[in-house]
């Protein structure tokens, strides 16, 4: 018989309602590496143990029910089940859990074998309340990469493996624990925290396990305040079997729970952990084989629009997709409005509380699993016959990374706005193609000009370079596409509007002119350019910048700061601004590193007093459209009481041009000014 590489524990105590589901969610596994089943049956007595017996003699699979015993508990149970299995790797499940997704077992046994320096990996959970069918998502960390690590002291301070259901182990870990962890009531947390003394924890971020949250279990039935109390109870003993470092998180944890127990003793009574949305939705199951996209939807308050938005994706005349729908934490009826869609390429998934933004699309894509992904607003709509035209243009044109197409502009009642409500820049997403090197240069001269939701890109490009920066609001898209384009061509359907892209009114878009989003675009420009050049090839960066260059023949990487730098200074452009400020940042260090200053003076002949003169120097470039909005401003023409949105690139160009003639010294005080000019308050 070959031996296993990894042995599935399946532990239960009267589970005989939810046995089935938890069978079945084994027998679905998709996995090329062979595995064992290990049953612990903790003496059930409301027919489990038949049950599992019958599936025992009747499965192709190799599976081991261990013999009856009397009731051992929970951690005695989990010790035989553990020192009964052969596997290199033990993937546990309770009895009233299931796996939801065929690729479980698969993609945590590659995980481990990707990085021997994890002991152990889980997976994010499906919290679902069996009573009133509404399901929440846990934990709430990963959310901007493809893989997270967890060390020991990050799980003392939370609990963020919900379940040994969604736990993977290495063998060699376990049977390295002291025999005093199983003597004692050892629930996941302290049996993961001990495992982590060998290693840390590897965290992916799909979906793939479903807890059942229901009256019959032992944990979530628990009020907050007997879960408290019960955590309370075990921590001293925890503290004795844990290593310094852990120790010091669960004394602090140890602590809070006494303090919070006398503070909080009134409102301990109520459901522990975070509610679940009240609506009922299909559970979100991964079966089958990958579509060819993925269409990642994002929602947060969008109740009117977002049926139209998902019905122009399942509509469209290429079906073989999925569609992920992620609510983000929507206060409106959004959630009542996607639950009335049964059509099976859907999953939907919903945060209690809310991520923002790019988290929220980045834990769709983490769900994703089609070669291409594309990108919907739940506030826009496609044409009918936008993914095939774009997968259309992969075909023709097979090197590329991502195609995008143009859009029309749509006001809150889907009908074409009417002209003078169309924006200036209405069609900056009509761009010819061009080279990267000439993408590079254009995004450093303009900023954006590709419109997120018309986006159809191959989901390697995420693995290998990175999901959206939730630490901006106005420009994650801008930073992805810079980063994109270091790396592959793109190819632009810049005569086709085939996205209908939703102006609201009362600047409820992420680009409305506000001033709020004046400034923080104004940041986020700053925080873009920090990284603008990070993983360019020399290659690239002359191809695309060098007739600018003061020595585009640069060797070392200390002569390429400096050119770069001075780029950011010297070409004018419609970004000139902002792109400056970044350039005075890079110029003050490179004068404070002892090397950089020295060639600053020999090869350029730039000092302290080159910065000090370039620092009051004034710029007076600004783009066309930038000029215009100017004009309107000088002839009180600000578009008052009607949408006036503008791309994040034009935000950033609109305040500092205004604000060309002002010394930088007056900057705090007059911003505050221009920008109540720019929004009319």
């Amino acid at each position: 018989m070959t031996a296993p590489v990894a042995t599935v524990l399946l532990v239960t105590h009267n589970h005989l309602q939810f046995i089935d589901r938890a069978i079945a969610s084994i027998e679905s596994q998709d996995c090329p590496h062979p595995f064992e089943v290990v049953v612990a049956d903790d003496d059930s007595s409301d027919g489990t143990r038949e049950r599992l017996l019958a599936w025992a003699e009747s499965s192709d699979l190799d599976i081991t029910v261990l013999d009856e015993a009397p009731r051992l508990g929970i951690t005695l149970n989990y010790a035989r089940g553990f020192s009964s299995a052969r596997g290199e790797f033990i993937a546990v499940l309770e009895g009233d859990d299931e796996w939801i997704s065929v690729d479980k077992l698969r993609l945590q046994i590659d995980h481990l074998l990707e990085h021997p320096e994890h002991s152990m990996v889980a997976c994010r959970v499906l919290l679902h309340d069996e009573s009133t069918g509404a399901a929440s998502i846990a934990p709430a960390i990963g959310f901007s990469r493809m893989s997270t690590s967890v060390n020991a002291r990050r799980l003392a301070e939370v609990n963020w493996f919900a379940t040994f259901s969604a736990c993977m182990y290495r063998a060699d870990a376990l049977e390295r624990l002291s025999p005093e962890v199983f003597e004692i009531t050892s629930y996941d947390w302290m049996v993961n925290l001990s495992v982590l003394a060998f290693g840390d924890a590897g965290f992916i971020p799909q979906v793939l396990t479903l807890y059942r949250q229901h009256s019959g279990g032992e944990w979530s039935k628990a009020s907050r305040r007997e879960r408290d109390e019960r955590i309370r109870r075990l921590l001293p003993r925890y503290i004795e079997l844990s290593t310094p470092e852990v120790q010091v998180e669960l004394t602090r944890l140890l602590h809070d729970l006494e303090a919070r127990a006398v503070q909080l003793a009134d409102v301990l009574d109520g459901p522990a952990g975070p509610l679940p949305s009240e609506v009922a939705l299909p559970i979100p199951r991964m079966i089958g084989p990958a579509p060819r996209v993925s269409v990642v939807m994002t929602s947060y308050n969008h109740e009117r629009w977002i049926e139209e938005a998902i019905s122009s994706v399942l509509d469209q005349t290429v079906t073989d997709l999925e569609l992920i729908v992620v609510d983000d934490a929507s206060k409106d009826g959004s959630m009542e409005v996607v639950a009335r869609f049964a059509d099976p390429r859907m999953r939907v998934y919903r945060f209690d509380t809310n991520q923002g933004a790019a988290s929220a699309l980045n834990f769709a894509i983490q769900q994703a699993r089609a070669e291409f992904v594309a990108v919907i607003n739940s506030d826009d709509a496609w044409e009918l016959h936008k993914l095939q035209r774009q997968l259309d243009a992969f075909e023709a044109n097979p090197d590329v990374g991502a195609v995008f197409t143009s859009a029309r502009f749509v006001g809150e009642d889907g009908e074409l706005l009417a002209p003078e409500r169309i924006p200036h820049w209405h069609n900056v997403f009509r761009q010819r193609n061009r080279s990267q090197a000439q993408w590079l240069r254009y995004f450093f001269e303009n900023g954006n000009a590709l419109c997120h939701p018309s986006v159809l890109i191959r989901r390697q490009f995420y693995i290998e370079h990175g999901l959206y920066d939730n630490r901006m609001r106005q420009l994650p898209d801008f930073d992805r596409w810079i980063t994109l384009v270091k790396h592959w061509p793109i190819h632009v359907l810049g005569d086709e509007d085939l996205v209908r892209f939703r102006l609201l009114e009362a600047e409820q878009n992420a680009s409305a002119n506000s001033r709020a989003n004046v400034i923080r675009g104004f940041n986020e420009h700053i925080a873009v350019d920090e990284r603008f050049f990070d993983g360019c090839s020399d290659q690239l960066l002359i191809e695309a910048f060098g007739d600018v260059m003061v020595n585009p023949h640069f060797t070392f990487p200390d002569e390429r700061a400096c050119e770069i730098a001075l780029l950011w200074c010297n070409l004018p452009c419609a970004m000139s601004e902002p792109n400056r400020v970044h350039g005075l940042r890079c110029l003050r260090m490179l004068l404070g590193d002892e090397n950089t200053e020295l060639l600053m003076r020999s090869r350029y002949g730039f000092t302290e007093l080159s910065l000090h003169a370039l620092a009051g120097t004034e710029v007076h470039e600004m783009s066309d459209a930038t000029r215009q909005w100017l004009s309107q401003l000088e002839h009180g023409e600000t578009w008052r009481g009607a949408v006036m949105t503008t791309p994040s690139g034009e935000l950033a160009r609109h305040v500092w041009a205004r604000m060309r003639e002002v010394p930088v010294r007056s900057w705090p005080q007059r911003a505050v000014r221009q920008l109540r000019q720019v929004v009319g308050r």
